[in-house]
C-alpha cells in the first residue's frame, strides 16, 4: 500500500512513493502512527521509503509528566484538573517533529520514538527500538537501536546527500532505476552524473 494514498491527519506530511506492507484495509494513520493528536508535533516522511509490516511511530501525545511524583495522566479523568493543579504544557516532556528522510527502509515491528530524525538512505532493522537520531545511510538495529555500520564511505554519503536522486520527477524513473539498483556503484555514479548533465538538471 502507498502511504500518500491514505487519509492522513494534517500533521502527517509525506512525499511520494512511500510503500508500507500491510493487510488489506489497514489504515496507516491509525495502525502505524500511535498516540497522534494533531497540535503536539508532526510526522514528516520523505519520498521512496519502505516500511515493513507493523512498523510503529510513537507520537508526542504519548508523553506523560516526569517532574511530578506521579506520571499518571490525571487530566484525562477530569478536563479541569490540569488547571486546578497549576500544570502547563511546559510541565510535559516536549518532543520535536519526527522526521524520516528519503529512501529509508524500516524493518518489521520497528518502533520509532517521538522526535527522532532518521537520515536519508538509512536502514532500521526489524524489531529495533529507535530512541536517538539515525545518520544518513547508517544501518541500525537492536533495543535500543545502535549503529551497526554505514552503508557507504563518507565521501559517497556526501555525494548522495548532494545528488538527492529522489528530487527528480517520475518521468526520469525509467532511466534512474537501473542505475540506482546497480551493484557496480562506481559506474552507476558516473552514469547518474552524466544523465543529470544531459537533462540539464542541477545535482
Amino acid at each position: 500500500m502507498w502511504v500518500e494514498e491514505q487519509n492522513l491527519a494534517a500533521n502527517i506530511i509525506t512525499g511520494r512513493h512511500n510503500f508500507y506492507d500491510a493487510a488489506a484495509g489497514t489504515d496507516f494513520g491509525s495502525d502505524n502512527v500511535l498516540y497522534n493528536r494533531p497540535g503536539h508535533n508532526r510526522l514528516i516522511i520523505g519520498s521512496f521509503c519502505s516500511f515493513a509490516r507493523n512498523v510503529r511511530f510513537i507520537m508526542g501525545a504519548a508523553n506523560h509528566p516526569m517532574n511530578t511524583f506521579s506520571t499518571f495522566i490525571f487530566p484525562e479523568l477530569d478536563a479541569n484538573l490540569i488547571s486546578k493543579l497549576g500544570m502547563s504544557k511546559a510541565d510535559m516532556p516536549v518532543k520535536r517533529d519526527t522526521v524520516i528522510g528519503n529512501d529509508v527502509w524500516i524493518g518489521r515491528h520497528a518502533v520509532i520514538m517521538p522526535g527522532v530524525h532518521v537520515g536519508d538512505g538509512a536502514i532500521i532493522g526489524a524489531y529495533a527500538l529507535v530512541t536517538k537520531d539515525v545518520p544518513a545511510y547508517a544501518i541500525v538495529g537492536g533495543n535500543p537501536a545502535k549503529i551497526i555500520r554505514s552503508r557507504f564511505n563518507q565521501a559517497t554519503i556526501d555525494w548522495l546527500e548532494d545528488f538527492q536522486w529522489w528530487q527528480y520527477g517520475d518521468d526520469l524513473l525509467t532511466q534512474l532505476v537501473p542505475l540506482l539498483t546497480s551493484v557496480d556503484t562506481t559506474s552507476a555514479r558516473q552514469q547518474l552524473e552524466q544523465l543529470v548533465r544531459r537533462q540539464g538538471l542541477a545535482s
